[in-house]
């Protein structure tokens, strides 16, 4: 013990230990850390111990002894790993250190070297200017003078050499070849635009200030987050359904007598649920690469005078990977398969079904049916989630397993009426992301999906995303011709449910329980101020996607003699979206009906309604001048209190919205333009949650709703 005393007086740094009046040693709290710090924690409690019942050393126990020099070993031994480890670090920093700067000067070199490269690129001249052309005397029936206006000195429309007739002048170009006349004939289109680039910049090889072109195409969030994916199918794979029909058990009445043939009760019906897969493809071809060598963008060319710029495809196809893909999510949700045609580019929505296509289909199969619930607004979508979570079988709501999906809009909506609903309650939390009626059923928004108002309940899982092979929609095929590259990839896609629901041969048919059906929707999808577009020089457009069509541009002119897909005592408004061969409506055939001829301007609307024996009759027609109130000129913050329909007017300064003034919120205002004369402007800023920027010139429009927030947000434009 004595050791032990003589060791921490010489660490202390004292002669003795100090003593109190009563004769006891006594340690400052100073001394006290120091030991525990450097000698251990333990040690320093049995050595104070110890020290108390013998100040002098003398009679310690050896047991007592044994211990603290076991606690001082083991404190020892942990300061000579810490310091080895301490040590370890070191050198690994100085190596990291020494392996830095030598990386450094590496760079330095690196860049000293591309200073001179870049130093001696700017002194290169430019491109020599184009040759004179030079007549050689080579006299035949015709030959090209280099000044000609028309193919072989013929004076027709199609031999003239414009730029309607490129294949004209560079047939010119090969013939002028021949007699020694240099002519700079234009080339086949190329995919790649450079045209802005080249007003701007000029056609010659500038000093870049970065290393790649700038993309801004952001990617959209994956479906794959919120639905299952699944590979490995490839066309009509079959999932087998089974539906318990009637009850199965009862009162026991064997006491009685019952024999079992009497009481048997219950029973199964199997029925296919048949996934249909789309095939979709993904086609370019990449000409005229040469453009690079000699163009501003000349920096991305690094394959020398090889037509074929192997990095630039490289880095132009990652990008498009991320556009694919984007388009594919679009696709998921909006997507309305249209069979291609022969030699005919296709769009890309078009290229298979999305989830609310397929919903659609699951009702006009009669698998399913839809709660009779009307159109929601913003201000009733909180009543409209708990009726319809309310019709659903209790066995599904109370699972913890069924789940509401909405759109992004949608879900905002509910949550900023639930807030006006419940946010004097002291104990309400906004922001929920489940039916507050029903917590068990969760709310998933979807991406993409407005502005659809559908509301789907299922349970999770049920929805899910098929493919064949993972992968294959960027796993690019490429064929070089000559010094052309096509690329290509082709993959297969599909939105399915494994169990929709059991199908009937009619509505009359299914139960008013909605107990055999696993997906259960409301009745309403794209609002009814929302249009879908006809299809250019469409007769007869078709009303299954939506009841509200819009027409576009037409080549010829197009009367509309019937409407395909319409159900008896369907309402169907049909919209003039475009004044080129509008569309118009002869008071005759299924339309004889309607009061008179139909001649529409852009905005003009006919609503109609389908009777039993296939004629339509109609219910109203709106003119947008006629309906429209006319709103004051030069006003950058109109009144819309007297309606919801208004109309501009002839400007005498530029006139920019800044907002409405006294519009009511939750309510949809629809602004025309009518006149190009300082057409009134609306940014996508301050008060306007828009699209992008609007100019209302004659012919166009825009609805807008005001939102609790007091923003306007646009819904269409056209």
């Amino acid at each position: 013990m004595k050791q032990f005393m003589i060791t921490v007086l010489a660490f202390l740094g004292l002669q003795a230990f100090a003593k109190d009046p009563d004769g006891k040693v006594s340690l400052t709290e100073d001394q006290l850390t120091k030991l525990k710090g450097n000698l251990g924690e333990k040690f320093t409690e049995q050595f104070v111990s110890a020290l108390s019942k013998d100040p002098e050393g003398n009679t310690t126990s050896e047991k007592e002894v044994q211990e603290m020099f076991a606690a001082l070993h083991s404190q020892l031994e942990a300061s000579v790993k810490e310091n080895l480890r301490i040590d370890a670090e070191k050198q690994q920093a100085q190596r990291e250190l020494t392996a830095e700067k030598a990386a450094k000067d590496k760079l330095a070199g690196i860049i000293t070297e591309k200073d001179g490269i870049i130093a001696t690129l700017t002194k290169k001249p430019e491109a020599d200017p184009d040759a004179e052309p030079v007549m050689k005397n080579n006299p035949k029936n015709w030959v090209p003078s280099g000044q000609d206006t028309h193919l072989f000195g013929e004076n027709q429309p199609f031999f003239a050499l414009d730029d309607a007739h490129g294949y004209n002048r560079r047939a010119y170009a090969s013939l002028a070849a021949r007699h020694g006349i240099e002519i700079f004939s234009p080339r086949a289109a190329s995919s790649l635009d450079y045209s802005s680039l080249g007003s701007d910049l000029g056609e010659y090889y500038r000093i870049r200030k970065q290393d790649r072109v700038q993309s801004f195409l952001l990617s959209l969030p994956s479906l794959a987050a919120i639905f299952p994916l699944e590979s490995g199918y490839q066309d009509q794979a079959v999932l087998v359904n089974m539906f318990l029909t009637d009850d199965f058990s009862q009162a026991d009445s064997t006491a009685l007598g019952s024999t079992f043939e009497n009481v048997v009760k219950g029973g199964y019906k199997f029925e296919p649920e048949t996934l249909t897969m789309y095939d979709v493809m993904f086609a370019h071809e990449f000409k005229q690469m040469k453009e690079l060598e000699k163009s501003w963008i000349g920096y991305l060319n690094r394959e020398g005078s090889s037509p074929m710029k192997w990095s630039f495809i490289e880095y132009i196809l990652v990008e498009t990977g991320k556009k694919l893909k984007n388009e594919q999510e679009q696709r998921r949700v909006r997507g309305v398969r249209k069979n291609p045609a022969a030699n005919v580019a296709g769009t890309s929505l078009q290229a298979s079904n999305g989830l609310l296509k397929f919903i659609k289909i699951q009702l006009a199969a009669f698998k399913m049916q839809a709660f009779n619930l009307g159109e929601w607004t913003p201000s009733t979508i909180a009543s409209h989630v708990k009726n319809g979570t309310k019709l659903i079988p209790e066995v599904l709501r109370d699972s913890g397993r069924l789940v509401l999906y909405m759109s992004v809009d949608a879900f905002s909506d509910y949550n900023t009426n639930l807030e006006t609903l419940f946010a004097l309650n002291q104990d309400w939390k906004g922001g929920i992301n489940y039916v507050k009626e029903y917590p068990n059923v969760k709310i998933v928004p979807i991406p993409g999906m407005a502005p659809s108002k559908r509301l789907i309940w299922t349970v999770d899982g049920n929805i899910a995303l098929f493919e064949d092979k993972a992968g294959e929609m960027l796993n690019f095929n490429m064929e070089q011709q000559d010094w052309r590259l096509k690329v290509w990839s082709n993959w297969r896609e599909s939105v399915w449910a494994y169990m929709v629901g059991r199908k009937y041969d009619s509505a009359a048919a299914m139960p008013g329980d909605y107990s055999t059906q696993m997906i259960f929707c409301n009745d309403v999808d794209e609002p009814s101020e929302f249009f879908v577009s006809m299809d250019a020089n469409d007769t007869t457009p078709s009303v299954l996607n939506h009841s509200s069509l819009i027409s576009v541009a037409n080549s010829v002119a197009t009367a509309i003699t019937g409407i395909d897909d319409c159900a008896v005592g369907q309402e169907v408004i049909l919209k003039c979206g475009n004044a080129t061969n509008a569309i118009t409506i002869a008071a005759a055939g299924n339309f004889s009906l309607i009061t008179g001829a139909w001649t529409p301007a852009v905005g003009d609307k006919i609503y109609l309604k389908k009777r039993s024996d296939g004629k339509f009759i109609e219910l109203k027609r709106e003119a947008v001048t006629s309906t429209a109130i006319a709103l004051t000129a030069d006003d950058t913050t109109p009144d819309v209190a007297s309606g919801t329909s208004f109309i501009t007017v002839v400007n005498t300064v530029p006139t920019a919205f800044t907002t409405l003034d006294n519009a009511v919120t939750d309510t949809v205002y629809t602004i025309y333009g009518g006149s190009d004369t300082n057409a009134v402007t609306m940014a996508n800023a301050g008060n306007f949650v828009l699209t992008a920027a609007m100019t209302l010139s004659a012919g166009t429009y825009i609805t807008l709703e005001k939102a609790a927030n007091g923003k306007f947000y646009e819904i269409a434009r056209g």
